[in-house]
């Protein structure tokens, strides 16, 4: 093994450092910081609104639930486009009926999830929840 095949890599990974380590040095002697200790400064910005109410408040489950079949049925469509992509070339050797058996139980699978979802009350927001703000309340 000869190392010098390797030197436009070490020669890489040590500009890499080197900048690195400058930008750093240059962040913390140029810093810009806020030296005043009011309290308005250690409250978090919320939209130009003022923060109410205790800041740990619990979201509703439905957030979350929401936020993981979201995942879940965005990972299946991603599947769906190679599969839809590949139409034309079935199609012309004549294989359409075993392009659509590929995909068959991979629909099936996902409607029956999608209405075990829905039948079980998953996208019914109903009334629950935070209540709304004090401008809003009739």
């Amino acid at each position: 093994m000869n190392l010098s095949e390797y030197v436009g890599i070490f020669i890489f990974f040590a500009m890499m450092l080197g900048v690195s380590a400058l930008l750093i040095l240059v962040s913390h002697r140029f810093a810009i910081t806020v030296k005043s200790d009011s309290y308005d400064w250690s409250r978090p910005y919320e939209c130009g609104m003022p923060n109410e109410g205790f800041k740990l408040d619990r979201y509703p489950i439905h957030y979350y639930l929401v936020g993981i079949l979201f995942v879940i049925f965005d990972v299946e469509t991603i599947f769906l486009v190679p599969w839809a992509v590949t139409a034309q070339e079935f199609r012309e050797i004549g294989a359409t009926a075993y392009w659509l058996g590929i995909m068959a139980p991979f629909f099936i699978v996902l409607v029956i999830g999608y209405m075990y979802d829905l039948r079980s009350g998953i996208f019914d927001w109903g009334h629950e929840g935070p209540p709304p703000p004090k401008e809003l309340r009739q």
